[in-house]
Formats: C-alpha cells, structure tokens, sequence
C-alpha cells in the first residue's frame, strides 16, 4: 500500500528506505529475493515510528524461494488502496 500512496494521484511522502521499498523487491528472484526478503524485515524493525512498529518481530515463514516470488507477484497485481478493510484483515 505504500507504494500505490507513493505515487499519483496520492503522491505521498512515505518513509521506507529506497533499498526495502516494493520496486526493489519485486526486481528480485529465488535465493536473492529470499535473502533481501529476510534482510528487509530486520532491517525495517529498527527503523523509528510506526514503521518499526509494523516489522517488529516480523519473520519470514516462507522458505521456498518460489512460493515466496509467486506470492509477490501476486500482490504486486492487486490494487491494495481500493481493497475493503476485511480483505486486508485476512492477508
């Protein structure tokens, strides 16, 4: 969701460091991805306010590097903003 208010119409100023934001870990695949993608929830922990609020003890429970892409994938094609608040709930 992040990404979808960082760009127009919203445009939004969001805090998330460039080297964890979404771009980055949609241009990812197999080990690489998984690798960032756990690099990603500790390194966002730290970070102050509700962002570090968000990730902290965040794990990765996905191990299979393939499962992991897919359900990035899957993701990056739903338009996050216009989803109802229960389907967020549920993910």
């Amino acid at each position: 969701m992040a990404d979808e208010y960082s760009k127009p119409p919203y445009s939004r100023k969001m805090h998330i460091p460039q080297e964890y934001n979404w771009q980055r870990l949609t241009s990812l695949r197999g080990a690489e991805l998984e690798v960032h993608y756990s690099m990603l929830l500790r390194e966002l922990s730290k970070e102050k306010g509700m962002l570090g609020q968000i990730f902290t003890k965040s794990q990765n429970k996905i191990q299979d590097p393939a499962k992991l892409y897919k359900l990035v994938d899957l993701i990056d094609h739903e338009n996050l903003v216009m989803t109802g608040a229960d389907v967020k709930g549920d993910i």
